[in-house]
C-alpha cells in the first residue's frame, strides 16, 4: 500500500512513469530519496519541462485575457 501511495504522489507531482519507475526503487520507508545514479538528473530535467509548460500556460492565459479585454472594449 505505501509503494501505492508514494507512486501517486509521484504522479501528483507531475512526473512521468518512465521518471517513477527510475525514483521508485531510490524511495525509502519514509518516502525519502536515497541517493541513485540518474535520478536527480531526470528530476532536474522534469522539473524544467514543468517550467516551460508553466510558462507556455501563463503566455496562453495572458493572451486570452488580451483577447477578451479587446473583445468586451470591442462590444461595448
Amino acid at each position: 500500500m505505501e509503494t501505492v501511495r508514494r507512486i501517486r504522489a509521484l504522479l501528483a507531482a507531475g512526473l512521468p512513469t518512465r521518471i517513477i519507475r527510475q525514483v521508485l526503487p531510490c524511495t525509502s520507508d519514509e518516502a525519502t530519496l536515497r541517493p541513485c545514479p540518474g535520478v536527480l538528473t531526470s528530476l532536474r530535467d522534469q522539473l524544467n519541462v514543468l517550467d516551460q509548460r508553466a510558462a507556455d500556460l501563463e503566455t496562453a492565459r495572458r493572451l486570452l485575457r488580451q483577447t477578451i479585454a479587446a473583445a468586451e472594449n470591442a462590444a461595448g
